[in-house]
């Protein structure tokens, strides 16, 4: 069944202790849901306080995301509630509005480190990438050697071996991080749904679908004013902090030291960066490691836009977050292929909107603060 981007969505609120259903809130004044492919989504939700069950909007609870069409035995998006507030009026005096905020379920693996595993400090995985996702979650949050860190009613779905052979190392890195930058790189997604009949959290590794015009499998997917299916165009186009070019430093002092170039560029579109890869211990893990890195600092080209819901094409049946699709603005001179990486579903009292965001995003300054330390201590 198609899904009508017009209902409301109604929220079920969960025990973070016996994961019993609390209540059901559907009369809320407004509610954002952010999705993300790579990193964590997040949610804000604004109701009365003297509504039904907004007692139990406490934190750790667990709210599920529902419409009407859904169905209930199958696992569904979440979030877990972090912040919880009054809102304050213009004149500073104290409304009845709570403001509740947190992330997706994705959520609980930023509460993880990546703890060493490895004689030589680090737990280092290989094989296929989602095999090498799966693992660090395993050993971090499900089948840790310490049970105290494992989360009991989390599960992994079975591995379907995604991706490309790979190599990578963790040491005390956040486990949403190391999603987030290996998923980045292998081009596969992860998320973490609530299955309510079986009380249970289920990690997964997904893939996108390729609805792009330069493709002749799928009926293709076009975001267009020209059509009257997008609003609000915002473009994005940088290279101020991205490189090309890699000269990678793996073991050695000075002249002795491993080296290694990643990546190509010529003349005045050639941007070079040094990339530490320390714990490299031979040419095969340098150029991995390096290359790695250098996939961190690419061109940003970015595109965000409203949709206007079922115009054109219909959420969640003929695209969803992690697909690409085809965008052309005439005003802006652009057309391009791009992955769907982030999608806000807004309801707010039945004028509901969807916003996109396709391509890279611009990195923020903790962002770039943390790969020039991940540079350091590696």
């Amino acid at each position: 069944m198609a899904a009508d981007f017009k209902q409301v969505v109604t929220i079920l609120i969960f025990s973070n202790t016996n994961f019993n259903l609390l209540g059901v809130i559907d009369n809320y004044e407004s509610l954002q849901i952010a999705r993300r492919f790579y990193s964590i989504g997040g949610f804000e939700l604004h109701i009365n306080a003297n509504k039904n069950h907004t007692e139990d909007l406490q934190k750790n609870n667990i709210l599920l995301f529902l419409k009407q069409d859904d169905d209930k035995s199958v696992s569904h998006m979440g979030g877990i509630i972090g912040h919880r507030e009054n809102q304050i009026a213009d004149d500073g005096s104290t409304t009845d509005e709570l403001i509740i905020t947190g992330t997706t379920l994705q959520g609980l693996l930023s509460r993880r480190l990546c703890l060493p595993t490895g004689a030589d400090g680090y737990d280092s995985e290989n094989g296929k990438q989602e095999t090498i996702m799966k693992a660090f979650v395993s050993h971090n949050i499900v089948a840790a050697s310490d049970a105290d860190r494992n989360i009991s009613n989390l599960i992994i779905a079975a591995d379907q071996q995604r991706g490309v052979d790979d190599a990578w190392r963790a040491k005390y890195d956040k486990l949403s991080d190391m999603m987030n930058t290996i998923g980045t790189y292998a081009k596969l997604g992860w998320d973490i749904l609530f299955s309510i009949s079986d009380k249970q959290f289920i990690f997964d590794v997904y893939q996108g679908k390729n609805y792009s015009i330069n493709q002749s499998s799928l009926n293709p997917v076009i975001f267009s004013a020209d059509f009257d299916n997008i609003k609000a165009e915002h473009f994005i186009q940088d290279i101020l902090n991205s490189a090309n070019v890699g000269y990678c430093g793996g073991q050695g002092d000075d002249n002795n030291r491993l080296m290694q170039k990643v990546g190509s560029g010529i003349g005045l579109q050639r941007q070079e960066t040094f990339i530490d890869c320390s714990n490299a211990a031979d040419m095969t893990e340098l150029t991995t490691q390096g290359s790695q890195k250098l996939s961190e600092m690419a061109e940003v080209k970015t595109f965000e836009f409203q949709i206007i819901p079922d115009v054109s094409f219909i959420y969640k049946t003929d695209y969803d977050l992690g697909d690409t699709v085809t965008v052309v603005s005439r005003r802006w001179g652009i057309q391009m292929d791009a992955q769907i990486t982030e999608l806000k579903e807004i309801y707010e009292l039945g004028n509901n909107n969807l916003e996109v965001t396709v391509g890279t995003s611009i990195p923020t300054l903790l962002t770039i603060f943390k790969r020039a330390t991940k540079q350091i201590v590696r």
